[in-house]
């Protein structure tokens, strides 16, 4: 900074020291308010924090890490791929024949899980698992079965392998053969009634004298 001297030359100021330009005679300074005068503060720049080197050294190698690829399912393609192969494997429905109350049935009956009789069946029956005679139910003729539940009533000729179950309002007359029998209180059977091992032992010597 220059200032200017009363004869009209100029003179240097030094930095460090405070002087007032003077362009003519001396006048009284106003004093000016701080708050006014001083220039407004510049925005102070954002703070910035050195990062670890070992906290880079961690970052940088997660980014060199490759990205691990879709683990294949457990199953395979061809396991996923395949419901009508396992809907193939599934164990077919239980055949059953249901003879409904009121309904009259005649002929033959075979190849059947069970057999639920509610009506009236006169009938020849092979290759059956389970007959179930109704209380309301009425079989006549034959029948050749693995189990029978008898609660209705029941004229011919039974041959049970299995369990024959005669329930309190079952009633059975004719030639009987079965492998277990019971007979509930209230049952009735009558005719020939003999056990499937005797009947077994009975005719084997039969077959020798022969």
């Amino acid at each position: 900074m220059f200032r200017r001297r009363e004869d009209g030359t100029e003179e240097l100021i030094p930095e460090n020291e405070s002087a007032t330009v003077v362009s003519g005679p001396a006048t009284p300074s106003t004093p000016v308010p701080a708050s006014a005068s001083a220039p407004a503060a510049a925005p102070s720049a954002p703070s910035f924090r050195p990062v670890p080197p070992q906290a880079a050294m961690i970052a940088a190698s997660r980014n060199a890490m490759p990205s691990s690829p879709a683990q294949p399912s457990p199953l395979g393609a061809s396991e996923a791929s395949r419901p009508a192969a396992s809907a193939l494997n599934r164990p077919a429905a239980k055949r059953v024949l249901t003879v409904g109350p009121d309904i009259q049935m005649k002929g033959e009956i075979t190849s059947c899980d069970r057999v639920v009789i509610e009506g009236m069946v006169d009938a020849t029956m092979r290759d059956v698992h389970t007959v179930e005679l109704a209380e309301t139910g009425a079989l006549k003729g034959t029948a050749e079965v693995e189990d029978a539940e008898i609660s209705g009533s029941f004229e011919g000729d039974l041959v049970v392998r299995g369990k024959l179950t005669v329930y309190a309002s079952g009633r059975i007359r004719g030639n009987v053969t079965y492998g277990e029998i019971e007979i509930n209180r209230g049952g009735q059977i009558s005719g020939n009634i003999r056990n499937a091992a005797d009947a077994k032992s009975n005719a084997s010597p039969m077959k020798k004298a022969a």
